[in-house]
């Protein structure tokens, strides 16, 4: 027999992965433990990025192995003396134990890494192995703390100069840096001394100078366009808003003479109705939020963003058509049609994307994906072991979430940060926060719940609305998902109770209703039904992948070309008609340095990283958290889903009048990283 351990060990790939740090390791078997074996292999330079090597382990036959414990001595007082511990494997007469983790061992400190093989803690029988787990939940405990937090935002990681960020959640890997770097690198390369920047616009196609240094918006070429703004609505960046109404909102006297010919004709409004043609994109959420006032370059300015709200008629070729514009629900309020003059109409338009766009980044992008989805972040860190099958499920999907929640709370949202340098809804009152509470008080996660929250807005049947590339790209996805999770909780779940009887899931799901919603958000009492945990996770990964994706990604398309999506107007909404040219409209948008600023964000924030995993990996995806076969199955069953449906986008681009590629699964991050 065999008198030593055969232990593969694999460095992850990722920036910084590799280490000069003395790294030894302790095996952790049934029939007890080895000592602790300094891993090191003569005239080689151990545990460099990317490298596999293999290590010979003397120690007596510990049993089955549960566990090894991976000591970091020494290195570099920077980052470089950190370790990305990628899999071990260990090998003796024979029989193989893997050790997937992929998480970092910080400089002086200690890592356990369990046995791969995902177990229920009730099903945690060997000796040790429960109270491995219970430690290892316990550490992470004390890394992860919750924020102190009165409710009115979801649960998220403590953070402070003592306690940053732990490593593990460390946010970098940027083709061109953080989306910090990136934001001035943009504001550089656009060349924009002060002088430059303070130059007034005087016509719209001033825009155009902006892109000396960049590919332009293929929108700018046909922002003006009835059917492209309705586009927008159904494959923009904030596709989730249009809804089918039957009859007109309140406060809006809309009749039959005032849409006279932008029908079909003989059709009246009632009749385009009660044939569900006619759909609503709604801001109101904007009612009584406070907007920008306070100096910007040496003067007072007001900025705003209308609660304002758009009718949308489904011709019979099934596209959408804008037929009336309103900038709130007082009845008093002008409505806007295309049979207004050109610059009525266009200025119209322009406040309906400026107030979608605030709404846009506070609600829909922000707390509907990053902030709602933190809790889930952190009760998994918290209280799920690494072996637990939902813990392996989850890794992948959280990845940088923590950081970039806490960057985006830095940078962006704070006092003096970017979104008050030119949001609306940004500035001294804190707008924009407001927004973000109020939207968050309506929030449950069946919002998130994307065949329930089509069903609500009316926009599920194909019939009723033909065109409508998010929902039809994202849909498949959704269900791929369900099914993979399904199929991933039936092979460890037998039956409900097994789900009940699972303390650690259980305390998952007390920490999500007391610290993460505060007792709202999830409309249950219980969790008690592997249906519910099925319809849980499967909402979190389509939240943190499709639906983020769906809301992120194009935001330089969209809102670079700054007169197609303005998110602050600077002027109030006209209250009549008649009183509006190209040069009123001019002042009305953000001035150059508010563009400027608009386009670097866009270009920041649509930038993907060096590391990025997608949905669709031809390859499979790099970290391998299953080790059971019939989980891997599951896993390269969805892989071939996303496959298929890769094929179902491309084709059905072909055929579209403006292509829809930010839902083509090979281009959906697995998490939110931006």
């Amino acid at each position: 027999m065999s008198d030593r351990y055969d232990l593969t060990i694999k460095t992850g790939t990722r920036p910084g992965a590799g280490t000069d740090a003395t790294i030894s390791v302790t095996i952790v078997g049934t029939t007890g433990t080895s000592g602790p074996h300094k891993l090191d292999i003569f005239l080689k330079d151990d545990f460099e990025a990317g490298s596999e090597n293999t290590y010979k382990v003397k120690c007596p036959d510990l049993g089955d192995l549960i566990a090894l414990r991976f000591r970091s001595q020494g290195g570099a007082v920077d980052f470089g003396g950190h370790w990305l511990f990628a899999w071990a494997k260990a090998e003796r007469d024979g029989k193989t134990w893997r050790f997937p983790n992929y998480t970092w061992l910080k400089k002086d400190h200690e890592l356990t890494v369990l046995e791969g093989s995902a177990v229920l803690p009730q099903n945690a029988k060997q000796v040790g192995e429960y109270d491995i787990r219970r430690g290892q939940i316990q550490a992470r405990r004390e890394r992860f703390p919750w924020r102190p937090n009165d409710g009115s935002l979801p649960g998220s990681l403590d953070i402070s100069a003592e306690r940053p960020v732990p490593i593990d959640e460390t946010y970098r890997g940027l083709k061109e840096g953080s989306y910090t770097v990136v934001f001035a690198e943009t504001m550089a390369r656009m060349k924009l001394s002060t002088s430059v920047i303070k130059r007034v616009w005087h016509a719209l196609d001033d825009v155009h100078e902006l892109f000396a240094s960049f590919t332009e918006p293929k929108v700018a070429g046909r922002w003006r366009d009835d059917l492209e703004f309705a586009r927008q609505a159904v494959q923009g960046v904030s596709p989730v808003h249009i809804q089918l109404v039957d009859g007109p909102p309140e406060g809006m006297p809309i009749d039959d003479e005032l849409v006279y010919g932008n029908l079909e004709p003989g059709l009246e409004l009632g009749a385009a109705f009660a044939a569900k043609r006619i759909f609503l994109l709604d801001f109101s959420e904007l009612e009584g939020i406070p907007m920008y006032h306070g100096e910007a370059d040496g003067k007072v300015e007001d900025r705003f963003a209308p609660p304002a709200r758009c009718l949308l008629f489904r011709q019979k070729d099934g596209q959408l058509r804008p037929l009336a514009i309103q900038m709130g629900n007082d009845p008093e309020l002008p409505i806007f049609t295309p049979k207004d003059s050109d610059y009525d109409w266009l200025a119209a338009k322009m406040y309906l994307r400026c107030s979608e766009g605030n709404v846009h980044q506070m609600l829909s992008h922000a707390i509907y994906t990053h902030f709602t989805m933190e809790p889930f972040v952190m009760a998994t860190l918290r209280n799920l072991a690494a072996s637990h099958p939902v813990f392996k499920l989850l890794k992948r999907h959280f990845r940088y979430t923590l950081a970039i929640n806490e960057g985006a709370r830095d940078s962006l949202l704070s006092e003096g940060g970017v979104f008050d340098l030119f949001m609306a809804t940004g500035g001294p009152e804190k707008g924009h926060l407001q927004l973000a509470a109020k939207g968050y008080a309506e929030w449950t996660i069946e919002h998130n719940m994307l065949p329930k929250e089509l069903a609500k807005r009316g926009v599920d049947d194909p019939e009723i609305l033909p065109y409508y590339p998010y929902r039809d790209d994202a849909l498949p996805i959704w269900y791929a998902i369900d099914e993979m999770v399904h199929d991933l909780l039936a092979i460890y779940y037998e039956n409900d109770q097994a789900l009940i009887d699972d303390e650690e899931m259980q305390d998952w799901w007390t920490e999500l209703k007391d610290k993460g919603f505060h007792e709202r958000g999830l409309p249950w009492e219980k969790l008690d039904t592997l249906g519910l945990l099925k319809d849980l996770l499967t909402t979190v990964i389509f939240t943190v992948s499709v639906g983020h994706t769906a809301v992120n990604y194009g935001q330089y398309e969209h809102y670079a070309f700054v007169p197609n999506a303005p998110l602050c107007m600077r002027q109030p909404p006209p209250t009549e008609k008649g009183t509006l040219n190209e040069k009123t409209i001019v002042d009305h948008m953000p001035n150059r340095t508010q563009a400027s600023w608009q386009v670097a964000i866009g270009r920041a924030l649509a930038s993907f990283g060096k590391d990025e995993e997608y949905l669709l990996d031809p390859d499979g995806w790099n970290e391998q958290y299953f080790e059971e076969p019939a989980a891997r199955a599951v896993i390269r069953r969805f892989q071939e889903r996303m496959i298929q449906q890769q094929a179902v986008v491309d084709a059905a681009n072909e055929e579209r009048p403006v292509a829809y590629t930010l839902l083509e699964p090979k281009n959906i991050p697995t998490s939110i990283t931006i």
